[in-house]
């Protein structure tokens, strides 16, 4: 009976921070800005600020894993400048998590940030400036 109990604890310790295990504490993300490519962007934010990268859309950018939010902020030579909030939302696996690690697995996926989880895509669409337009008539 005593192995049976010792063994189960032991897996149960093993499945804990199953979110860490399966998934990591960092996330890749596709980035992409519409139907426009080439666009100059940042992205910021995340724990204690420790996202900040430039890149060229589109892109996969990998970033670690956190409920703070991201900015991402968009530009491009003949397109508005665009902006957009990315917030991390909880992982699937934390149910099972707990199911299975309890509140110390859990917490160790609080802790390394793989409790959450960003969208996989992340689409910004960048809008036309468009031809600037003249008020003045034609000459003939």
């Amino acid at each position: 009976m005593k192995t049976k109990i010792i063994a189960i604890s032991i897996l149960a310790i093993q499945l804990g921070a199953c979110s860490t295990i399966v998934n990591g504490s960092n996330q890749s993300i596709a980035f992409t800005t519409g139907n426009v490519t080439g666009a100059d962007c940042s992205l910021t934010g995340g724990s204690n600020h420790a996202v900040n990268k430039t890149f060229t859309s589109p892109a996969e950018v990998e970033v670690p894993r956190s409920s703070k939010a991201l900015n991402l902020k968009c530009s491009k030579s003949g397109y508005a400048t665009a902006e957009k909030s990315i917030d991390g939302k909880v992982e699937e696996t934390t149910g099972g998590n707990l199911l299975l690690g309890g509140f110390i697995g859990a917490g160790v996926d609080a802790a390394t940030g793989a409790l959450y989880k960003y969208p996989d895509e992340v689409d910004l669409v960048l809008e036309s400036l468009g031809a600037a337009s003249s008020s003045e008539p034609i000459a003939k």
